[in-house]
C-alpha cells in the first residue's frame, strides 16, 4: 500500500511525478497512461461485488467515466476489495478515515492500493494524473465539484480506463454517467448484548445513463450473503 502524504505543501510538478512513480510501483494498475490509450472501450466495466452487479445493467461500474455516491464506508471498502483481491489497482484520495484494514479482512490487496490521504491543494490534479494509471480512483471531495473544475478531470478520464468514484453525494459532480445513493441498514451476527459483527448490510438505489432506476440491498462482509434485489422507480427528480 503506497501513501503519499502531505501533498498540501509541495510543489505540484513534484506531487504528480512522486504520483506516476507510485502507479508504477504496483504492476500494470491501470494497464498505461492516456497516451497509450487514445481510444477506450468504454462498454467495459470496472468489477463490483455481486450484491451491486446485478443491480447494474452493465455489472459494474462505467470505465473512461463518474459514478457519484453517498459516502457509505462499508459499501466502498467492499468495492476496493472486490477490485483488488481480481488484480486490479486502486487509489483513494482526500478519505484518511476510511478503514481500510477491512479490505485486507476481506480478502482484498493493499499492496494495489495509493493512498493520498490530503490532496489539497492541488487535488483535481492528483485525480486527474493517478487516473491515468489505475483501474479506479476513490475520492472524497470536500464539496459538490464545479464544472470548471471537473472538466480538465473528465478530458483525461475519457481516454482512460479509469472509473472514478466520486464520495461525497449523488449530486456532486456534475454530468456523472452513474448514482448510487445507498447506505447501511444494520448489522448481522450481533446477539442480545453479545456477538461480534459477520456483515453490514447495505441498501440503496442506482440510476443514471443507460440505468434504469433500481433499488438494491446486500450484506457486506457476510459469507452467506443474501441479495434482494427489485426494480423500482425513483422519484422523478431523481431519474437521470
Amino acid at each position: 500500500m503506497e501513501q503519499v502524504q502531505g501533498t498540501g505543501v509541495r510543489d505540484r510538478g513534484a506531487i504528480v511525478a512522486e504520483l506516476r512513480s507510485r502507479i508504477a510501483t504496483i504492476g500494470d494498475g491501470g494497464r498505461g497512461t492516456t497516451g497509450d490509450l487514445p481510444e477506450v472501450d468504454h462498454t467495459s466495466r470496472v468489477p463490483v461485488p455481486g450484491w451491486l452487479s446485478e443491480a447494474l445493467v452493465a455489472g459494474g461500474l462505467p470505465r473512461g467515466a463518474v459514478t457519484a455516491v453517498d459516502d457509505c464506508p462499508a459499501a466502498l471498502v467492499d468495492l476496493l476489495t472486490t477490485l483488488t483481491a481480481d488484480g486490479g489497482c486502486a487509489a483513494v484520495v482526500g478519505y484518511p478515515r476510511l478503514a481500510l484494514a477491512a479490505v485486507a479482512a476481506g480478502g482484498g490487496d493493499l499492496e494495489r492500493l495509493i493512498l493520498v490521504p490530503d490532496p489539497t491543494p492541488h487535488a483535481t490534479a492528483v485525480v486527474g494524473t493517478l487516473i491515468e494509471g489505475v483501474d479506479m480512483v476513490v475520492y472524497a471531495a470536500p464539496a459538490a465539484v464545479s464544472p470548471s473544475a471537473a472538466r480538465p478531470v473528465e478530458a483525461r478520464l475519457r481516454r482512460s480506463r479509469c472509473a472514478l468514484v466520486v464520495c461525497a453525494g449523488v449530486r456532486s459532480w456534475p454530468g456523472s454517467r452513474l448514482h448510487l445513493s445507498w447506505r447501511t441498514d444494520g448489522v448481522t451476527g450481533l446477539g442480545v448484548g453479545s456477538g461480534r459483527v459477520r456483515g453490514v448490510s447495505v441498501v440503496g438505489q442506482a440510476w443514471g445513463q443507460a440505468q434504469p432506476p433500481q433499488t438494491f440491498r446486500g450484506t457486506v462482509g457476510a459469507d452467506d450473503a443474501a441479495v434482494d434485489l427489485r426494480r423500482s422507480q425513483l422519484p422523478e427528480e431523481r431519474a437521470l
